[in-house]
């Protein structure tokens, strides 16, 4: 009787095991990206405005997605960039646009690259593009909505973003840029 009990409690200790130690693993898979990658990286800048190089912020996040695919991370914007200037602004690009989880954007005041206030970010959209002609295969691209100062939605379009639409870093910061653990991180392709 007690051997019974002692293999009952041993099989429950294994089943509990297992069902934590992805997690554990996922935790420490991630940390060991972080730094692999050397983030947080610090931003390069240009403009007046200072506003982060739309082609650095691509290259990060686009490595970093494709990095963490199949781990449970979280990471906020400030585990993965760094800044000292007190005022900068990041680019909405496409691409992260399609990378950061929906929501996270919601709300945020967007500007030009002159630095005036367009509006709040509102929703993502996606559309379907072949490669041409003979293609079969489709590819989604990603742009974005916001709405005015009258409460219209406005669309950013389907061009390329790179850094035509700004919202500021400290807006954005503490805010989460990936979630590979519960399916609610941007579209990775």
């Amino acid at each position: 009787m007690k051997r019974t009990l002692a293999y009952l409690w041993c099989g429950f200790l294994v089943l509990a095991l297992a069902q934590i130690a992805p997690f554990l693993h996922g935790q420490e898979s991630c940390a060991a990206v972080l730094r692999e990658k050397k983030l947080p990286v610090k931003f390069k800048t240009r403009g007046s405005p200072q506003r982060a190089r739309w082609e650095q912020v691509d290259e990060v996040l686009t490595g970093l997605s494709e990095d963490l695919q199949g781990m449970a991370c979280k990471l906020k914007f400030e585990e993965i960039f760094r800044t000292d200037k007190e005022e900068l602004y990041i680019p909405l690009t496409n691409n992260l646009v399609r990378v950061v989880p929906e929501t996270i954007l919601e709300g945020l005041a967007v500007f030009n690259q002159s630095g005036e206030r367009l509006g709040e970010y509102d929703s993502r959209v996606s559309y379907q593009r072949s490669g041409g002609l003979y293609a079969t295969d489709s590819y989604t691209l990603y742009y974005f909505q916001y709405k005015d100062p009258e409460g219209d939605v406005e669309s950013s379009g389907n061009h390329l973003l790179l850094d035509d639409y700004l919202v500021p870093w400290s807006d954005l910061s503490e805010r989460i840029a990936m979630n590979t653990s519960s399916g609610s991180s941007g579209t990775v392709p």
